[in-house]
């Protein structure tokens, strides 16, 4: 018998064995499969944490692979699935959903990380998806509110009539959108002036005492448009930029307090 007759007897034979489970597993070379979703991410389907799962008294995984094998993936099936057709009992939703956890715990396959939205004037805004999944399902914002992978930004009116963020911020459980320091960052602005010094405005002790639309954007413009307009303290006696409020009724006058303002005097 010549060799390459031999190797195909013996690999006609191992297939049919393995065919008819009478090699176990653990004989075999199983490895864990990667799906590289574009807008999920990367997605690992490990091999022995499902034979621990379905079959935990049993070390040897033999006689186990045609629980899925050839009954929900054939050979010449197709791949990868999507999530409606898991829904309905394809692919991963044979068990998941039924014998397994759920396919809307997401994060239990996709990879889950913060999405910073790139966000013009009032900087970036980090928005956590750990803070989000602990309280509420991934299927509440996707796909309906939020697609996979990129969006196009949504402006605050938007999300005043419902879209976006404001499907869920419109107060009562959930904080309301008015507590915009929650989401975008307010610090310290430096205004500049040439006499007597600059002031730090502080964010920090406006906020407990006023919401940020009273002041955003009647009074001052959001971002690096203020730095153009100039105001004299002449201005603000009349009501203009900081003397909106610091008139001595709704907080201290500006006139008389300079170093309550201009600390470095």
């Amino acid at each position: 018998m010549k060799p390459t007759q031999f190797l195909a007897i013996f690999s006609i034979t191992t297939a049919l064995l393995v065919l008819r489970g009478v090699i176990p597993a653990y004989a075999l070379e199983v490895i864990d499969y990667i799906y590289n979703i574009p807008e999920g991410g990367t997605i690992v389907f490990s091999h022995n944490k499902h034979f621990k799962a379905l079959f935990p008294n049993d070390s040897s995984n033999s006689n186990n692979c045609t629980v899925c094998h050839t009954t929900i993936y054939k050979p010449e099936g197709k791949h990868p699935f999507t999530m409606s057709e898991m829904y309905k009992g394809r692919s991963c939703g044979a068990c998941h959903g039924k014998r397994a956890f759920s396919l809307s715990e997401c994060g239990r396959c996709h990879t889950v990380k913060d999405v910073t939205f790139r966000v013009q004037p009032t900087g970036d805004v980090v928005f956590p998806h750990t803070v989000h999944i602990s309280k509420v399902r991934c299927d509440v914002c996707h796909p309906r509110l939020f697609k996979a992978g990129r969006n196009r930004p949504v402006s605050m009116a938007a999300m005043e009539k419902g879209k976006s963020c404001g499907a869920c911020h419109k107060g009562g459980k959930i904080f309301a959108l008015e507590d915009c320091s929650r989401c975008h960052l307010a610090g310290n602005v430096l205004m500049k002036a040439k006499k007597p010094w600059a002031v730090i405005f502080k964010h920090a002790d406006h906020l407990p005492t006023f919401a940020c639309k009273e002041c955003h954007p009647s009074i001052f413009k959001l971002g690096y448009e203020n730095s153009r307009i100039r105001m004299t303290m002449m201005d603000m006696e009349k009501g203009k930029s900081c003397g909106a409020c610091h008139d001595d009724r709704a907080a201290f006058t500006t006139r008389f307090n300079c170093k309550r303002c201009h600390d470095n005097m």
